[in-house]
């Protein structure tokens, strides 16, 4: 039920992203999709664990929700998990991952992005707050909690208008 409902909610966006579109021409729209990298192993505090079972399947799915989707770049941080989130997507899209570690250097890489473009960043628990807060100039709700199953979609219009939509995939995250 959770993933029709998941399956519902991109149907919807990408409709609501066709329109816009048709409402004004896409070189004056640029879309975000932020999500928090996939379960990790357990593994020392400040290490670099690798995802687990639960993880690698939320990559496979997230690739499968996002096949469709008009990727022009996947961005990650170095660290295995996100790059391991972000990779089943970027070979799907036949991409390679843009490794960048430092917030404000991200912000700065999807500013330079071309207008009409859609790109993805995989980031972390306390990154991806700050990504989405520097991208809609406002934070999100702190009873909006960063968890593996949340799926930002953030619409940036040329006039300065931002727009973000959480979405979930994959199995819930408990």
């Amino acid at each position: 039920m959770r993933r029709a409902a998941a399956c519902l909610a991109l149907v919807l966006t990408f409709a609501f992203a066709a329109r816009a579109a048709a409402d004004a021409p896409t070189e004056r729209i640029k879309t975000i999709i932020v999500v928090r990298h996939a379960e990790a192993e357990p593994g020392p505090p400040g290490g670099d664990p690798q995802l687990g079972a639960a993880g690698r399947a939320r990559a496979l799915e997230l690739a499968r929700a996002l096949a469709d989707a008009p990727l022009r770049a996947v961005y990650s941080t170095h660290y295995a998990r996100n790059r391991q989130t972000a990779e089943p997507l970027a070979r799907r899209a036949g991409d390679r991952l843009r490794i960048i570690d430092d917030v404000t250097a991200i912000l700065s890489a999807l500013a330079a992005e071309p207008w009409g473009g859609t790109v993805l960043v995989v980031g972390h628990s306390n990154t991806v707050p700050k990504l989405l807060a520097g991208l809609v100039g406002r934070p999100i709700p702190e009873s909006e909690p960063v968890r593996f199953d949340a799926m930002w979609i953030v619409a940036l219009s040329r006039d300065g208008g931002a727009s973000a939509l959480c979405l979930h995939y994959g199995e819930a995250a408990p």
